[in-house]
């Protein structure tokens, strides 16, 4: 294997403590080292004790916004990306790197969340109430599907390409990082939880033509540090019934090219909308609680209002690539 040139790029709030120190320490360990380490930490917040040779610089706080910034600072021609709460054994970076080699790709992730370990009934719910559902025949590790959820693969290889990734930890060239331009993302900041950033980072490189990859065999682990959650319920699902339509609007619908394929995307969406309203009105039924129903339709009529106003029309729409890179 040729030799890699990375550095590390972490996005923190400065409260993970201890697993934060783990994720330093094992950055140092890897078998192929850094070039540097680069922590982004939101304005605001105090700077949690040096480990090592850590570089420190303050940002605008937002899962976007840490995460799309220039980085002029790192030079390498790779950029690892890992949340504050991840954890990577010594010869996890190696593999990524042997996995990128062999399948001529610009970005892979380890798999952090292992949706097809999950037993068949909680697979089912999932599907029901968020709209992810399992794969039998897929050649993609994560698919995104026209109503913008995700369908995951129910019995992955070690190494499969992908349409969409876990955001906490993924490995990507610098140059396919800014060939998308991230930072147009930034609307998601405007929410209290920037629920589905790594699903638009993920799926706009993949529209943009570069080869993605998940990596089912690193042994990396999310230690949810859980710094970043909305905690009120109702806020939380209204949050993200909103930024979901936006979602699906942005990466899916604006992307289509003729009529029966807005069409088409419409009927996707709406679908498992129409879903949703009823399991809201069966819960009415139930509890006699109308909160669910009328957050359905107050949240689409925000979620319409944004997509249609000045500021959100000005931000340049997707470029498709027929031709995948690297």
């Amino acid at each position: 294997m040729k030799e890699f040139d990375y550095s590390v790029a972490i996005r923190t709030l400065g409260k993970a403590g201890q697993v934060y120190n783990n994720l330093i320490e094992s950055l140092l360990a890897q078998t192929i080292p850094p070039k540097g380490i680069f922590v982004y930490i939101a304005e605001g917040y105090a700077k949690p004790s040096q480990v090592a040779d850590e570089i420190y610089s303050y940002c605008p706080k937002g899962m976007v916004a840490q995460r799309s910034l220039p980085f002029d600072e790192i030079t390498s021609e790779y950029i690892l990306f890992c949340d504050d709460d991840v954890f990577l054994p010594q010869d996890a970076v190696q593999k990524l790197f042997t996995a990128m080699e062999e399948y001529g790709a610009s970005c892979v992730a380890p798999s952090v969340f292992p949706n097809e370990k999950m037993p068949l009934l909680n697979k089912l719910v999932a599907g029901a109430l968020y709209g992810t559902f399992p794969s039998f025949f897929s050649r993609y590790a994560f698919k995104i599907r026209k109503s913008s959820y995700y369908s995951y693969s129910c019995f992955p290889k070690k190494v499969m390409l992908t349409q969409s990734f876990a955001g906490p930890c993924f490995l990507l060239k610098k140059s396919a990082y800014q060939a998308v331009n991230f930072k147009e993302e930034r609307w998601l900041d405007s929410f209290v939880y920037a629920n589905g950033e790594d699903q638009m980072l993920a799926y706009k490189l993949f529209v943009a033509g570069f080869v993605l990859l998940v990596h089912y065999d690193t042994g990396v682990v999310h230690n949810d540090a859980r710094t970043s959650h909305v905690d009120g319920r109702r806020e939380r699902d209204y949050n993200n019934r909103v930024i979901r339509y936006i979602i699906w609007y942005r990466s899916i619908y604006q992307l289509q090219d003729s009529f029966w394929g807005k069409l088409s995307a419409m009927v996707s969406f709406y679908s498992y909308w129409l879903w949703l309203l009823f399991l809201a009105l069966i819960s009415w039924l139930l509890r006699r609680n109308t909160s669910k129903v009328k957050d359905s339709f107050l949240s689409l009529r925000q979620a319409k209002a944004i997509v249609n106003s000045e500021e959100f029309k000005s931000i340049p729409t997707w470029q498709k690539i027929s031709k995948k890179r690297s």
